[in-house]
């Protein structure tokens, strides 16, 4: 999608991370919002906005959110503390069902997202040019956490991270982190980057992320 200030992908009618777009100058809620045409989605500012904003435009669905730009090195760490769990790859139809059943449950996203997530598995993951990771751990043989890795020359970065609420504070998200991380460490790719939460960024702290500014966000879920 192109339009004066405001360029990015539409690729969803109902999973919000697949529709990102990326302002070049300021924008207005309402235009941000007739953009992403009625779907949920991602609008990244180039300058920031605030709820008083929304309300004068009158765009409801919009939310103001503060993410978190954090970068990191992906040598190895000194010390790994491994949780009881199995970290696999996504390669078959039944992985992509169980990484998606995770996604989905904690994230709220559309059943119909599976099939477009298979589609995107089969032309940037393994069968297809290895661009895009797709990581499951599963704890007793039952997926418990997600995350993926998008590799690009020189960088990768990290995105869909998330646990079963019943599975969390057990270590694996910095798991699927250092597998991520060793993954493009195979690739001689020696920097990666993220996007985080308020919430999310103490996990990505813990396993050596800094901040390098904080990023302003229209979401509409």
């Amino acid at each position: 999608m192109e339009r004066p200030g405001l360029s990015g992908f539409l690729s969803s009618k109902s999973d919000r991370f697949l529709n990102q777009l990326f302002a070049s100058r300021k924008i207005t809620p309402r235009d941000a919002a007739e953009a992403l045409e009625g779907r949920p989605g991602f609008v990244w500012l180039a300058e920031k906005a605030d709820a008083d904003e929304l309300d004068a435009a009158g765009v409801g669905r919009l939310v103001v959110l503060k993410m978190h730009g954090m970068t990191a090195l992906t040598a190895p760490p000194k010390e790994l503390r491994l949780p009881e769990a199995e970290i696999a790859e996504v390669r078959s139809g039944g992985d992509l069902d169980d990484w998606f059943a995770v996604y989905s449950e904690v994230f709220g996203a559309d059943p119909s997202g599976r099939d477009e997530w298979a589609r995107i598995h089969h032309v940037l993951g393994p069968s297809g040019d290895g661009s895009l990771l797709l990581l499951l751990a599963r704890v007793d043989d039952s997926p418990a956490a997600t995350g993926a890795a998008f590799f690009q020359p020189g960088l990768v970065g990290l995105y869909c991270f998330t646990t079963l609420e019943g599975m969390r504070r057990r270590g694996l998200a910095s798991a699927l982190v250092h597998a991520s991380h060793e993954a493009a460490r195979a690739r001689g790719i020696e920097r990666a980057i993220l996007q985080a939460t308020g919430s999310g960024k103490p996990a990505y702290v813990r396993v050596g992320y800094r901040e390098e500014r904080s990023l302003s966000v229209l979401f509409s879920p």
